[in-house]
């Protein structure tokens, strides 16, 4: 350790570029878990048609881990508040949502359609991602519209026939 911290002083002092595992932070797996929290929290946030977070980078150059540490739990909130939070309002799922079920995302149908975007349960059973709940109404928002792309990827609007056609989506 001594050696290696007098080379890196010596690099120093000769002006050298120090070799680049001395470069390595154990601030890096932090910054970088931020990184992707506010990366995938601003995605959902998108998705549901909101305005994404604007924050300042100051935890990757600060040396604070403390503000480090703050900041991921900071992130971990947020994004555990976008995995619940429903469209935004005027949005092109709140929209559907409203002419499908009244903006009733946790709608259990009795005419067989569930969730705030009316799926059939065989429609939810075949596009639901691992780790989805087994019905639509019990899914929140954020995963019935991330189920809805994959519908509407393969189905088009024609998934959602009326509602499609009154919103002039088709």
């Amino acid at each position: 350790m001594k050696l290696r911290l007098a080379a890196l002083a010596l690099l120093a002092v000769l002006a050298l570029p120090a070799p680049a595992a001395a470069h390595v932070s154990t601030r890096a797996p932090l910054v970088h878990e931020i990184d992707h929290l506010r990366k995938k929290t601003n995605r959902l946030r998108a998705l549901l048609g909101r305005e994404p977070f604007r924050t300042s980078l100051r935890y990757r150059t600060v040396e604070s881990r403390e503000l480090r540490l703050a900041t991921r739990a900071l992130w971990r909130m947020r994004l555990q508040r976008a995995r619940v939070m429903k469209p935004a309002p005027g949005s092109l799922w709140a929209r559907l949502a409203q002419c499908e079920s009244l903006g009733n995302w946790r709608y259990n149908g009795t005419l067989v359609f569930d969730g705030g975007l009316q799926f059939h349960p065989g429609t939810w059973t075949r596009y639901r991602l691992p780790g989805y709940p087994r019905y639509a109404y019990v899914a929140t928002p954020v995963q019935q519209i991330q189920v809805a792309l994959r519908v509407l990827a393969d189905e088009g609007w024609n998934a959602w026939p009326a509602c499609s056609a009154r919103l002039g989506l088709r």
